[in-house]
């Protein structure tokens, strides 16, 4: 469930909420003209210095936010907005769109950063999150398996599926919910995105443990490489059991994505150092080469290029078949 850091002291400053106190909403309107708020729509501003230090994501929260707060109605987030509230992630920048469903069914126009979506949704399609009406995790997962591209629909099918795994440390969970939503594409019949969005269900995976990791796998499907055990572990000449994020043991050769978040959020690293970090990371690959495998890394610019990926794995070894 979505942790939203632009709620508790609000953020978000309404023209309508200033001025039914009392207020001027013309002085959010000079403020915007000097720069020490940011205008986010009509009507709803965020301080300039608060906006800045906001992650992509919850500057995309507090748009949401801005978007229902300045209308009328119980509108349902989905799409990509679903997707932020469920911390589900996506790939590249979070939209400008705030995307809607309307909860009585009728229809409006899309403007003013607002997309509408207008397909039917059930009762189980909606759930609440912290007051707030949201498609379910599973609808969520099939809107953007239907209309993001291939990468990043497996990006986040892949960190949902994972969810389901470690929910009940059982990847028979991941499992029943992949095959829900098999059984909710096929009454879609041929309905538009649902080729490209049986392609991204059936190729995601609960064993990718990051969206990093995730894009690689893509990028190596479509360069034509084997396909890779993840998670592969190697037991060392002292017994500890340790798992590479890819394994090709036909080859004996391990890979690994280094994502920089991993030694930059204080979060990852538990106030451990970065040196101390480097140096554990160099002390556990030497013991996982000692066991005879190869070993290959790489960072997320290689992640996304299959130009990048390709010469990294052939050079260490790894036959590519066809492009894809």
């Amino acid at each position: 469930m979505a942790t939203d850091r632009t709620r508790g002291e609000d953020p978000l400053q309404l023209t309508r909420s200033l001025e039914l106190i009392g207020g001027d909403g013309r002085a959010l309107r000079r403020d915007l003209a000097a720069g020490t708020v940011v205008g986010l729509r009509r009507g709803a501003y965020v301080a300039a210095d608060t906006w800045s230090a906001l992650t992509d994501r919850d500057r995309y929260l507090l748009c949401m936010r801005a978007a229902t707060a300045t209308r009328a109605g119980d509108p349902v987030f989905g799409y990509e907005s679903a997707a932020a509230l469920w911390s589900l992630p996506v790939i590249g920048s979070w939209p400008d769109t705030v995307h809607l469903y309307s909860a009585d069914g009728g229809r409006r126009a899309s403007r003013n950063g607002v997309m509408w979506h207008h397909a039917p949704l059930s009762d189980t399609d909606i759930v609440e999150l912290n007051g707030t009406l949201v498609t379910s995790l599973s609808r969520t997962m099939l809107d953007l398996a239907r209309s993001a591209t291939f990468l990043s629909a497996v990006v986040t099918l892949d960190a949902a599926l994972a969810r389901a795994a470690r929910g009940r440390n059982d990847t028979t969970a991941a499992e029943l919910v992949r095959s829900d939503l098999l059984e909710r594409l096929a009454a879609l019949g041929s309905a538009r995105g649902t080729r490209r969005a049986l392609a991204a269900i059936t190729f995601a995976s609960p064993n990718a443990e990051s969206p990093g990791e995730s894009a690689s796998r893509v990028t190596m499907y479509r360069c034509g490489f084997p396909a890779p055990v993840l998670q592969f572990p190697v037991t060392d000449r002292n017994g500890t059991t340790w798992f590479a994020d890819f394994g090709w043991p036909a080859f004996r050769l391990l890979g690994e994505f280094d994502g920089y978040v991993k030694y930059s959020r204080a979060s990852m690293t538990g106030g451990t150092s970065i040196e101390e970090i480097v140096w554990a990371e160099k002390q556990r690959e030497d013991l996982m080469r000692g066991t005879g495998n190869g070993m290959t890394r790489w960072l997320w610019d290689a992640a996304l290029s299959p130009r990048l990926l390709t010469a990294a794995l052939r050079e260490a070894g790894l036959p590519q078949s066809r492009r894809r």
